[in-house]
């Protein structure tokens, strides 16, 4: 069997739509957080448990058996059903009255996109050679900005128009004409396709179990998985609260902040997963050790950027006597941190598929986002919204900004399990890659 370039590029190509479609419609709360809470009296815990907490529990429920059966069966059947499901969910969310039923149809939307990312990845790696891998998984990643920038600008135009019930029906439809084209148009190739070997038919199918013991008995997985966790912790937190921030502190509108932050997304985030990517690529063919220092070195001029980003006043003209507003100098800076934050999903996202053996490849990058997404998704929101309530006495409406400054610290954290994976990747993945 054999399969154009330009099929390959396709693929890629579609299967990074549906990533896209997948972060707007799990990002887009973050714009209508304000008007939500507003409208259905949340405090900001409330409302980080419906953007994080909810999403996550079926998201990290779920991942691992959809993934179990993506390295069993028909990989595009899992992702076209699963984005369909999301879509209609994302939709639903629009006719929720209070924060129960916000959080359930939340937990909808993560039963849906539990099934993306494992088999899409899968997927990318038959369809690309090694020696090309983490820079095609990096093109994928371009669907966290890229979808980003669409829930944000969409939902922030949609918000300030007809409100937000209204941009989640709008962005969640068109999910389900995409599943579609998915299912009619892509076509699954032999495991192992890209690797030159196909998958033998009846290789034994390793169990949960076993996926999971051969990550434990592997540092430089066990600190690649810290890592990224405390990455995705940061990136979480910054989805999620960074809209509401610019509300409160620099007193923006919805409309405003999602036009004003695309393009910082978009510069940020593009550059990051691209850069990390192609470097990785590169560098890793003297020494793959890169592959993880990639994203360590990037943590070092992450923190002192995102700081002052969070302690801009509202107004700097009488500081600085700048002639500008100081919410375009914070968001033009936040283009930085924002590539840092992004540059390890090519790196990271190839290493795993090297490591594992071609029938634990979805399985194990569904472990990998079980965890990362439960310490991230999962805690990062919902923590910054409690230590922002208790703040409130202390700094009023401006305790947003104390309570995601005091979360900083992680990203030096993360750099240090980052340069610890580097001690032990060439053991890890064997004689041939040292």
């Amino acid at each position: 069997m054999t399969y154009t370039g330009g099929y390959r590029w396709y693929v890629l190509g579609l299967l990074t739509v549906v990533f896209s479609f997948s972060h707007m419609d799990r990002n887009i709360i973050a714009i209508l957080l304000n008007s939500i809470a507003i409208d259905l009296k949340l405090t900001d815990w409330e409302a980080g448990a419906i953007s994080g907490l909810a999403f996550t529990i079926t998201y990290i429920t779920l991942g691992v058996p959809l993934a179990w059966a993506a390295d069993r069966g028909k990989r595009k059947r899992i992702i076209s059903a699963s984005l369909a499901l999301w879509s209609l969910m994302t939709a639903l969310c629009g006719a929720t009255h209070n924060m129960w039923q916000m959080f359930l149809a939340r937990m909808g939307v993560g039963i849906g996109e539990a099934g993306c990312v494992p088999a899409s990845q899968s997927i990318i790696a038959d369809y690309f050679p090694r020696e090309r891998r983490a820079f095609a998984l990096a093109i994928f990643g371009l669907g966290i900005p890229i979808g980003s920038l669409a829930g944000y600008a969409l939902g922030g135009i949609i918000n300030d128009a007809y409100g937000w019930r209204a941009a989640l029906v709008i962005v969640g439809a068109p999910g389900l004409l995409v599943a579609l084209l998915l299912q009619r148009t892509l076509r699954e190739p032999p495991r192992g396709f890209s690797d030159r070997h196909d998958a033998p038919p009846d290789e034994p199918l390793p169990t949960f179990g076993e996926v999971v013991r051969f990550i434990v008995n592997r540092w430089s997985l066990l600190h690649l998985f810290a890592g990224t966790s405390l990455i995705v912790f940061g990136g979480a937190v910054s989805q999620t609260w960074i809209p509401a921030f610019f509300e409160r502190s620099h007193g923006l509108r919805s409309s405003q902040i999602g036009v004003w932050l695309a393009p910082s997304i978009v510069l940020g985030g593009g550059i990051g997963v691209l850069l990390g990517g192609w470097l990785a690529d590169k560098l890793a063919k003297r020494d793959p050790r890169w592959y993880v220092w990639i994203p360590g070195i990037a943590m070092i001029p992450a923190v002192p950027i995102a700081a002052l980003v969070l302690l801009l006043p509202a107004t700097i003209y009488q500081v600085l006597g700048i002639p500008v507003h100081s919410y375009v100098i914070s968001i033009a800076l936040m283009a930085i941190p924002g590539a840092a934050y992004t540059c390890y999903v090519g790196p990271v996202n190839a290493v795993i598929q090297l490591i594992v053996s071609l029938r634990m490849r979805a399985t194990a990058i569904a472990v990998f986002l079980m965890i990362t997404n439960l310490v991230g998704m999962g805690l990062g929101p919902f923590l910054v919204g409690m230590v922002s309530d208790f703040m409130v006495s202390r700094f009023g409406h401006e305790s947003l900004r104390y309570s995601m400054l005091v979360f900083l610290f992680i990203y030096v954290w993360a750099a240090f399990h980052f340069f610890r994976a580097g001690k032990y990747l060439r053991e890890d993945l064997g004689a041939q890659y040292r």
